[in-house]
């Protein structure tokens, strides 16, 4: 198997990083099917070649892109969550999780419609995935402890709040169902999780 080049040089790591954007744009317009190795080396304005020299394959390509973004959602969640005011109120919390969630789904919501469908598909794509899920969920237990948010199935407690507020977004950005309320089913949605995350 051919090695791929780690890159070193500031042009060979702005050469990937074309890549990977011009991959993770075409992926969220054509889906990861519609997609070919081809189209990603012409959009990012670089040979095939140069492509295969640092990625063995489209799905090399798919996860980098998708790494790519999430790693920039998840430190930017993390920086604002971990700036909110002293003291630590919990309900302040959710509501800036949940918040940051909807900002992210207003502009994202055919990324992640996309990672969720290819995600079920690959195998070996939906175990680095869940492998990123469970370093986020890490993350917010980390500042839930620091603030004294205890218990034995915290991750678990998270991990289920994650599960509700993923659904409250898509709810909001992708179903129309007119004979609900979304500022009930959010404010619902904010107690349910006050109440898991303080039992």
């Amino acid at each position: 198997m051919k090695e791929i080049r780690k890159p070193i040089q500031k042009r060979s790591i702005e050469k990937m990083r074309k890549i990977s954007e011009a991959g993770f744009e075409l992926f969220c317009e054509k889906g990861y099917h519609g997609t070919n190795t081809i189209e990603i080396a012409k959009r990012a304005n670089v040979s095939t070649g140069a492509l295969y020299s640092y990625f063995r394959d489209k799905r090399d390509i798919y996860i980098a892109a998708f790494e790519q973004y999430l790693t920039s959602f998840s430190n930017d969640l993390f920086e604002k969550l971990n700036t909110l005011k002293e003291p630590f109120k919990l309900s302040i919390f959710i509501k800036r999780w949940i918040s940051i969630y909807i900002e992210v789904y207003a502009t994202s919501n055919q990324a992640l419609a996309q990672l969720r469908t290819v995600m079920i598909e690959d195998k070996k794509i939906n175990q680095y995935f869940c492998n990123f899920e469970n370093e986020y969920v890490t993350g917010i237990v980390e500042i839930l402890k620091r603030n004294h948010i205890v218990s034995d199935d915290l991750p678990e407690k998270v991990y289920t709040s994650c599960i509700l507020v993923d659904a409250l977004c898509r709810e909001r950005s992708s179903f129309s169902h007119d004979r609900l309320n979304y500022a009930v089913l959010e404010s619902q949605t904010e107690k349910a999780i006050y109440h898991l995350l303080s039992s």
